[in-house]
């Protein structure tokens, strides 16, 4: 990377740390361009050389939560397809969750500006909406493959990765609260043992 590549490279990741900070302090609707370019150190006109506008900022945001957890779940549902038998999908299952909650470990922050904003009215939660959407989307896929391959008994595909999704999504807002009767190292073993006992079909080992 050349000196001028770095330097860009530099002032957005300035600009991402510094709206991180203020959508986290101050919510997005709070939240302005001035005190981010502020706080960014960088001129008005050198955000929108990178973002048109505040919500596009957000977006690159919630996107470093969303983008790794799709592609988790789009490498889950490839290994799972290859899988021989219906013993041997249990540990990609297990795989998968842990993957996920390092995920979510490692990007505290913007799940806490992601969750702040999941039934807000405004943009800001229209961009959680469509995350959370892609996500149920590719829940589902998974399990409609399973199904198809007869490793997972009928059921709804849809209604289940809602509960699933939700069930998670209420799991992580607990650990963000500091929930002290919550042992977040048992979350990936004890959800994935929920979900094979739930859907897997009769006879099936664990």
């Amino acid at each position: 990377m050349g000196r001028r590549e770095a330097n860009k490279a530099e002032k957005l990741e300035r600009i991402l740390s510094a709206g991180l900070t203020a959508f986290r302090e101050e919510g997005f609707a709070a939240a302005s361009v001035e005190r981010v370019v502020a706080d960014a150190d960088v001129a008005r006109g050198t955000f929108y050389l990178y973002f048109p506008d505040k919500i596009a900022l957000y977006a690159a945001l919630a996107d470093r939560v969303f983008a790794p957890v799709e592609a988790a779940l789009a490498d889950a549902r490839a290994a799972l397809a290859a899988c021989p038998t219906i013993e041997a999908t249990f540990p990609l299952y297990a795989a998968l969750g842990g993957r996920l909650a390092m995920i979510l470990a490692e990007r505290v922050d913007e799940v806490r500006v992601v969750f702040a904003e999941s039934r807000a009215p405004g943009p800001a939660g229209a961009v959680v909406r469509a995350g959370m959407g892609r996500i149920i989307d590719a829940t589902e896929g998974i399990l409609a493959d399973a199904i198809g391959r007869g490793e997972l008994r009928p059921h709804a595909p849809r209604v289940v990765a809602l509960a699933i999704v939700g069930g998670v999504e209420r799991l992580v807002e607990a650990a963000l609260d500091g929930d002290p009767t919550l042992d977040v190292t048992l979350v990936p073993s004890e959800v994935t043992a929920l979900f094979r006992r739930g859907v897997a079909p009769p006879g099936a080992a664990f």
